[in-house]
């Protein structure tokens, strides 16, 4: 009896750590994405017009990870890569470079998607994506 009752007063604590541990690594995951697709276009953008990248989200991602990235010329989307994992969001700011959508919204991306990047002809430091 004393077992079951220690096991009821802990059990909850225990599920509660174990979801923020989750939490903490799908969000530490997310950002490393985001990390990595951010300097791939800051160095595209560096390299100048004609360059073209295609760039695929890991397959492992977890299902509720949701990255964004892209929006309007002049609106505060073109310039940052966002995420979305677990309830809780985080934005990685590009350095010098923007990037646009054909429609102007962000384009929301997630476990194993693919992307092409591409600076845009006559244009320095301004990438076009679009789900590849």
């Amino acid at each position: 009896m004393l077992v079951a009752l220690l096991i009821s007063l802990t059990l909850p604590t225990m599920l509660s750590f174990m979801h923020e541990t989750t939490s903490n690594i799908a969000e530490e995951k997310a950002a490393e994405i985001a990390e990595q697709i951010a300097a791939t276009v800051e160095e595209m953008s560096a390299g100048g017009p004609g360059n073209v990248r295609t760039v695929v989200v890991p397959i492992d991602l977890l299902a509720t990870i949701k990255l964004s990235i892209g929006g309007e010329k002049g609106a505060a989307d073109c310039t940052r890569i966002g995420w979305k994992a677990d309830g809780r969001e985080g934005a990685r700011y590009l350095d010098g470079v923007i990037v646009i959508t054909d429609d102007g919204n962000p384009l929301i991306i997630s476990a194993g998607d693919s992307i092409r990047l591409e600076c845009t002809p006559g244009t320095w430091g301004t990438v076009k994506v679009v789900k590849a």
